[in-house]
């Protein structure tokens, strides 16, 4: 009964365990489900409303979403992320509604507001604190908006997306480039290109093309700005190359990658130009001014490449051909109102003039230019005070600090536990020592009690044996008797008959001889019974009984002894049940294990086998001791003192265990038997029926 509960319990737990797992599974999926179906009706809301608000406008767009956001049933995080981010792009489209633009910024932020909510959405999470980034910016709040675009790449950086950061080195490397800091631009813009071949979305024009090689080209422009134009080749070569390699995979963004390669081209040519070689950077801005009809023509481009080849015919005194392009500049649209511009074209017009010789012109150009540019300057310091590096600095020195207090707090918190630990493990190694102390005590006890009841069953066989030799013996000399008085017995009766042969008996006489022959017939009948009984057969009572564990026990009461004469038992053994009379084997198998014992030398072994054959049982325990000479072999199973010896340790022996073992054998109907070898060792074999 109680195995059967023990395995009900178990599977009880195991049917509970398994119906929570599926409900958790259930559960999931509805809310995975949820989520999906709102994911896909709020998508496809903002797609719709992504076309059309260019049209109608971006407050009515904001007040149809605002209608449909109050519709969706049991809103969650995802669904307010989505809302937010779409609000944020349709007001930034409108200029009046800037403040509305940067409260949205917060509103989205605000959803990260738990470390759970962060921990579970981190891309969301890095593109807010992104936005709300370039909402300081563009409030000239620069030290807060690098902190906030190093927190959200430290954070970027710790849950391991370094794709994601690429978005944050790009954001520092333009605003150092326009800082004209561009060794750290090049730094950034180099992490930026570490990042992004991290990114696994073929998929994405915009990770995959855009901004690879967007990035090679700004790290050559900035090598070409510190004049080394010889990296900026290399940068604008490895981006060329990247062009060619990947185009195909592109097939709806050709027009976007021909217009790639015409930047590319004229980058080279400005760098070439650099470097002095004018034939070849001219040759090349003349195929930048190709006009391609498959592409939408760029008039930055135009007005670029037209700035670098009438800066190449400067540079080669060929001024006629410079000041056509000069003109061809000031023709192009947008081109009066742009100071940056005008100055450059002040600048060229000034070098043209002073090459033509006229230096008068050519005074009053530069003169323009210098004081134009010292406005220029001022006012920019004045609206921006900012350096990109130092501010970079701070904030990196901040975060440093703030690790730094984080692993202060951490290594106190170690401490402590280390202190707690060690305590604990000192109470633990206390109590270990003394229950250890209390168990070796009890256990030299219990070996000394061992002892004590193992001598005592020792004794106690040996007794056992003397008292069953001395009940075979009373045995043999009852029957003997018995034996001895049948003749006197059956005289007694048939003297009584032949005593009134020749005369009659009176009727008194007749019945004395009647109970004489009555009293010596229930004599004789009681002479035969005992005759005819043996001495084991009436006491066998049999039981099914597990004879490896009897054998076991037998070995656990002698191992005490064994172990005084540091021997060892091996015990290989084969389940087998057979009915036997368990008090009457268990002296068998004793009997065996302590002769072994008793007649093996100091450290040796002992080797106790039972196997299990069809429908019989074979046990042998194998000693490594004295063995049995020649002359006592044939004396070793009869009830004589023939045969008797003294142990290894002078060990006492009466001699006859093995004839009370032989007859218990036999009254099972089995076999006993031995080989041995004198000097060598002994094995007796014990085969027992089914």
């Amino acid at each position: 009964m109680n195995n059967q509960s023990g395995l009900l319990l178990p599977s009880l737990q195991c049917r509970i365990i398994l119906m929570f797992l599926v409900l958790i599974a259930c559960f999931a999926g509805c809310r995975k489900s949820e989520k999906t179906g709102h994911d896909v009706q709020l998508k496809a809301r903002i797609d719709s409303l992504d076309r059309t608000s260019r049209i109608t406008g971006s407050r009515k767009a904001i007040a149809s979403l605002d209608s449909f956001m109050a519709t969706l049933p049991r809103k969650n995080i995802h669904d307010s992320i989505l809302y937010f981010k779409f609000m944020k792009v349709l007001s930034h489209r409108d200029s009046t509604m800037n403040a509305a633009a940067f409260a949205y910024t917060d509103s989205l932020l605000g959803l990260f507001a738990s470390a759970h909510a962060r921990e579970e959405n981190p891309i969301d999470y890095s593109k807010a604190l992104l936005l709300k980034g370039d909402d300081l910016l563009k409030q000239k709040e620069y030290y807060q908006a690098y902190r906030n675009y190093y927190k959200g790449k430290s954070f970027l950086l710790s849950r391991g997306e370094i794709c994601e950061c690429a978005r944050y080195s790009s954001r520092i490397a333009n605003i150092s480039f326009k800082e004209e800091n561009y060794y750290q631009a090049i730094e950034y813009w180099k992490h930026e290109l570490e990042e992004l071949a991290q990114c696994r979305e073929p998929e994405n024009f915009q990770l995959e093309f855009i901004e690879k090689q967007g990035s090679m080209r700004n790290v050559g422009i900035a090598y070409m700005l510190i004049n080394e134009p010889g990296k900026a080749l290399d940068y604008f070569n490895q981006a060329d190359r990247f062009i060619t390699r990947n185009a195909a995979r592109f097939p709806k963004e050709q027009n976007f990658i021909r217009f790639a390669r015409i930047v590319i081209l004229r980058n080279k040519a400005e760098a070439y130009a650099l470097k002095g070689d004018n034939r070849t950077a001219e040759r090349l801005i003349k195929k930048c001014l190709e006009h391609d009809p498959s592409i939408d023509w760029s008039i930055d481009v135009e007005r670029e490449s037209r700035q670098i080849l009438a800066q190449i015919y400067i540079d080669s005194k060929e001024y006629d051909k410079a000041q056509a392009q000069l003109d061809s500049l000031r023709k192009l649209p947008g081109a009066a109102g742009n100071p940056a511009a005008n100055s450059l074209y002040r600048t060229m017009q000034a070098s043209i003039s002073y090459g033509r010789g006229d230096f008068k012109e050519a005074g009053k150009l530069l003169l323009a230019n210098v004081e134009a540019e010292r406005n220029g300057k001022l006012k920019r310091n004045a609206q921006s005070k900012n350096n990109v590096g130092h501010l970079l600095q701070q904030v990196q020195r901040e975060h440093e600090i703030e690790l730094a207090a984080q692993k202060d707090e951490r290594e106190g918190l170690i401490l402590r536990f280390s202190v707690l630990l060690t305590f604990a493990m000192a109470v633990i190694v206390y109590l270990i020592w003394r229950n250890t102390r209390k168990t070796i005590h009890n256990l030299r006890a219990v070996t000394k009690l061992n002892g004590v009841i193992t001598q005592s069953n020792i004794a106690l066989q040996d007794t056992v044996n003397a008292l069953e030799e001395s009940e075979v013996e009373k045995e043999k000399m009852l029957r003997i008797v018995a034996h001895d008085l049948r003749n006197p017995i059956a005289a007694m009766i048939s003297g009584a008959d032949v005593l009134f042969w020749d005369q009659p008996p009176s009727e008194e006489q007749a019945m004395l001889v009647n109970a004489i022959q009555q009293s010596g017939q229930l004599a004789f009948g009681l002479i035969g019974q005992i005759l005819q009984a043996g001495p084991d057969k009436k006491k066998i009572s049999k039981s099914e009984e597990d004879l490896a564990e009897i054998v076991q026990s037998c070995i656990d009461m002698l191992s005490y002894k064994g172990k005084e004469k540091r021997q060892t038992i091996h015990y290989d053994y084969e389940k087998a049940m057979v009915p036997v009379d368990r008090e009457k084997i268990w002296r068998v198998f004793s009997n065996l294990l302590s002769n072994a014992v008793k007649f093996s030398p100091q450290e040796s072994a002992i080797n106790v086998n039972l196997k299990k054959d069809s429908n019989l049982t074979l046990l042998s325990v194998q000693d490594h001791g004295i063995g049995i000479p020649d002359d006592l072999k044939g004396h070793i199973f009869l009830s004589t003192n023939d045969a008797r010896r003294v142990g290894t340790a002078g060990e006492q022996s009466f001699g006859i265990g093995l004839s009370i073992c032989k007859q218990i054998v036999e009254a099972h109907g089995g076999k006993i038997w031995f080989e041995s070898v004198s000097g060598i060792g002994t094995t007796f074999f014990v085969e027992l029926p089914d």
